[in-house]
């Protein structure tokens, strides 16, 4: 028993540690990783104050290992704070922030219609947010962006813009070029689930790869994968990532993430299809999954690798303890030889949810949503 609750007490003592980074008088959500040119780690967040949107940034300084203090970042008052389309950072190689968001705008003719905004900050000054598409016409829905550094230095951008078929929605791209903004987009798939993220990374040797929930003729939401071999000029035909055959008449609102590890490219999501419910993660064209968290408890589920060959997952799981219902965030590692293990990153005493993660250099940074009380935070840990 005096076992037990040691083991408890330990367990509780490891988990609690973290860095609040978040206003406590305000309702915290959203949190973001991206990078800076000189490879520090910066992470973005949202604050609610009242109805208005607040927006932060704070910069992790790699050579001093320590934060930078949090700053305020221009953005809509209006801006949408919901997981799958929040606000994003992205940086150009000069140096030059770039900041997307969505702005939901009803019309009569649906409530889910809306535009999506850049703005850009050069040597401290940020340019007047514009929307990133040209059609501004009301009633169409333009959202769920994903932004992301280029090898020619500049910003690619993803997003979920109109309906052009009988069902489902466009993904498009654009970029930015020299001293400029974002040019004409390009219609990559003409029809994609209408509500979840996106993601793609870009690499020194032109590759782009992108993977999103798809939209088959049959009705079935499984991840597909887009890729290009020229820094962009021309991409591929969409393939499956993997057949789940999920049919659901409705959104999933979750979204996949995709990593560049020691042997390719691996991937993870939800699915909820009857044959196998729950996260999984598996390589690129390859049957056998790495892992599959099974059920409906697991959600969010996010990667990030290292340059020593490890790949990190970190997910969000439904728990009980009597009445009370939470949410803890959980995180595997593989190494480079396949070799997983796993440790619980959250306070139990804690609902948290949401969970981001990066290598900052020498170590996983964790970021996650954290309700405790009446108090909504976001908690920033590290882990070796």
């Amino acid at each position: 028993m005096k076992y037990s609750f040691l083991l408890s007490f330990i367990l509780l003592a490891f988990v609690g540690i973290g860095q609040q980074i978040s206003d406590p008088k305000r309702m915290a959500m959203d949190p973001s990783f991206t990078s800076q040119q000189n490879g520090n780690l910066v992470l973005s967040w949202v604050e609610k104050q009242g109805d208005s949107t607040l927006f932060f940034r704070k910069v992790w300084d790699k050579s001093r290992k320590t934060w930078w203090a949090s700053e305020s970042i221009p953005i809509h008052p209006q801006a949408s704070t919901h997981a799958e389309g929040m606000p994003k950072l992205s940086y150009k190689s000069d140096g030059t922030c770039v900041l997307l968001f969505e702005v939901n705008k009803p019309s009569e003719k649906t409530r889910f219609s809306g535009d999506l905004y850049y703005a850009m900050e050069y040597q401290g000054k940020w340019t007047k947010a514009q929307t990133i598409h040209r059609d501004t016409s009301a009633g169409l829905s333009h959202s769920f962006g994903k932004i992301f550094p280029l090898a020619n230095g500049q910003v690619g951008a993803l997003w979920l813009d109109v309906k052009l078929g009988p069902k489902g929605r466009t993904l498009v791209y654009a970029e930015t070029s020299a001293a400029k903004g974002f040019g004409e987009m390009r219609v990559l798939d003409k029809q994609t689930c209408e509500c979840c993220r996106i993601d793609a990374l870009a690499d020194a040797k032109g590759n782009i790869d992108l993977i999103y929930r798809d939209l088959n003729d049959q009705g079935e939401r499984d991840m597909a994968y887009i890729h290009s071999s020229d820094f962009g000029q021309s991409f591929s035909t969409p393939v499956t990532w993997m057949a789940d055959h999920w049919q659901v008449n409705a959104c999933p609102h979750a979204g996949p993430s995709l990593v560049r590890g020691p042997h390719g490219l691996e991937a993870t999501w939800y699915t909820g299809a009857s044959t196998g419910s729950g996260i999984k993660w598996a390589y690129q064209d390859k049957k056998e999954l790495i892992l599959h968290l099974k059920g409906d408890k697991y959600r969010q589920a996010q990667l990030a690798s290292n340059p020593h060959g490890e790949v990190a997952l970190v997910y969000a799981q439904i728990k009980q303890e009597g009445e009370r219902y939470f949410k803890q965030i959980g995180m595997y590692v593989k190494n480079k030889q396949g070799k997983l293990r796993h440790q619980w990153v959250s306070n139990p005493l804690a609902d948290c949810s949401y969970p981001t993660i990066q290598w900052n250099g020498e170590s996983w940074m964790l970021a996650y949503e954290s309700w405790q009380g009446e108090e909504r935070v976001i908690v920033v840990k590290e882990f070796k």
